[in-house]
């Protein structure tokens, strides 16, 4: 947005070069001079053969604002080798040129020009500005600081100063000292844009959504095509549950910025709430394609096939979401559990090892034992299950369940441990628990049992342990 500004600056500077040099003609008739004319023999006028040429800086201001129309901030810059030489000291047009300087990053050069303008005005508010902005674009924190309060001394209301301010509030979350930063930027310049989307944004972070939408609207009357407004309008229906007016609020905003990863993953988001997955897919398949190094779309994906059974597109995805984010532990248990599902055993195993590197929870190990148990080797399923009984509390109920599964079976234990889950007040432990039993009684072909436990399992309402998963589709549901 910054880029952008700064540009629109340029092309005012250049439109009043042109207004201010462009002489005008009048024409004035004298009726005291209106006689007969002798018809004389009519030969072309020097004036018709040739226009007038424009004066240099005005032929100098209309070939810099055909590049810049053009897009080329570069081929603009290179205009200044031949700038005429009645305007090399120029105040307007030495910031003309640090402005094209930001906006093509050369930000060494924009200091250089700028600071040529404070040494003839020190307190020229736009060289300042340039100065301080080239200052952080580059990371030279020292300048950056020291510029920002003088300008601030001058100034307090600076709206450049103040929106970077509460640009880095923001960025450290503090939002109500970003909203007050923009709040100051305001009274100076109350349609500033970066302002108005500064102050709407840290109102939503507040949960202040009336003032959100209040400072939104105010934005979009100035500058209808805002794509971030319309994104945080979008936002701000979603509060409200209006999925369909939130999708169509983003929706306009890719319009506008089509490749925005953000856009994209909110607009999914919409749609899936209003039922249209196929359509909430595309969306996050198109987030992928803007950034394929992201993880979220990623993780939305596989989420979604794996509500809708297809679990050969979730486990793609799920791989995905661990390619770029191996940190996201969740992502490995969902792995495991379809790799289990599928009967890949070695594949399962590895991913509960994963899981249970970012989360100590039994199962993963106790599952790995499983997976060992499926292919028939008892010797390393015993290994596992050792190893996970040193780190477990022996009083446990968990325990029992454990070394249940790792020592020759005794009809005693089984009622021991039977009675212990029972005794469970903790509906997900004890839901977890009977899940086990189920497995343990169909690794060991009692089927009628298993059936049972899994059974019980099924009968839970609102279950919150991954197993319960394995239960339906024991039961073949």
């Amino acid at each position: 947005m910054k880029k952008v500004i700064i540009l629109s600056s340029v092309f005012a500077i250049c439109a009043g070069v042109l207004f201010f040099s462009c002489g005008t003609t009048k024409s004035v008739t004298d009726d005291s001079t209106q006689q007969e004319i002798p018809i004389v023999k009519e030969e072309p006028k020097e004036t018709e053969k040739k226009k007038p040429e424009d004066p240099p800086n005005v032929a100098f201001a209309k070939n810099l604002q055909k590049e810049l129309e053009s897009g080329t901030v570069k081929s603009a810059i290179n205009l200044f080798d031949s700038l005429p030489s009645e305007l090399e000291n120029d105040t307007e047009m030495k910031m003309l040129l640090s402005s094209l300087y930001i906006s093509d990053g050369q930000f060494d050069k924009a200091t250089e020009t700028a600071n040529a303008v404070l040494t003839l005005d020190p307190e020229n508010m736009e060289a300042l500005e340039i100065v301080t902005l080239a200052a952080k674009a580059s990371g030279n924190s020292q300048v950056y600081k020291q510029k920002q309060k003088e300008i601030l001394t001058i100034d307090p209301y600076n709206a450049s100063a103040n929106i970077m301010i509460g640009d880095e509030y923001a960025m450290s979350r503090k939002y109500k000292l970003a909203r007050d930063s923009y709040k100051k930027a305001l009274k100076n310049e109350p349609e500033n844009t970066d302002a108005l989307f500064g102050y709407a944004q840290m109102s939503y972070y507040m949960d202040d959504l009336k003032s959100s939408k209040r400072t939104l609207e105010q934005l979009l009357d100035i500058d209808s095509e805002n794509a971030s407004a319309l994104y945080f309008m979008g936002k701000l229906s979603a509060e409200e549950s209006n999925y369909l007016r939130a999708a169509t609020y983003v929706k306009k905003a890719i319009d506008i910025e089509p490749d925005r990863y953000d856009f994209w993953l909110d607009y999914g988001n919409y749609l899936r709430y209003q039922g249209k997955f196929a359509d909430a897919a595309t969306a996050w398949s198109k987030a992928t394609e803007i950034d394929s190094t992201y993880f979220l779309a990623y993780a939305y994906l596989a989420g979604l096939y794996d509500e809708q059974d297809k679990f050969d597109l979730a486990l793609q995805n799920y791989l995905k979401v661990i390619e770029t984010n191996p940190q996201y532990f969740y992502a490995y248990e969902e792995t495991a559990i379809l790799e289990y599902h599928a009967g890949n055993y070695d594949q399962a195993r590895y991913y509960f090892s994963k899981a249970y590197e970012y989360s100590k929870n039994y199962s993963y190990p106790l599952l790995m034992a499983v997976t060992y148990l499926k292919q028939n080797d008892s010797f390393n399923a015993k290994k596992v299950l050792t190893a996970l009984l040193k780190t477990m509390d022996r009083e446990s109920a968990e325990y029992n369940l454990v070394r249940f599964f790792n020592e020759s079976y005794s009809r005693n234990a089984e009622t021991v441990l039977i009675q212990k889950i029972n005794k469970e007040d903790d509906s997900t432990k004890r839901g977890k628990m009977l899940f086990y039993m189920g497995l343990y009684y169909e690794l060991n072909g009692a089927e009628e049992l298993a059936t049972e436990y899994y059974t019980k399992v099924k009968a839970m309402t609102a279950p919150m342990f991954f197993e319960y998963r394995f239960a339906e589709w024991s039961l073949g549901l």
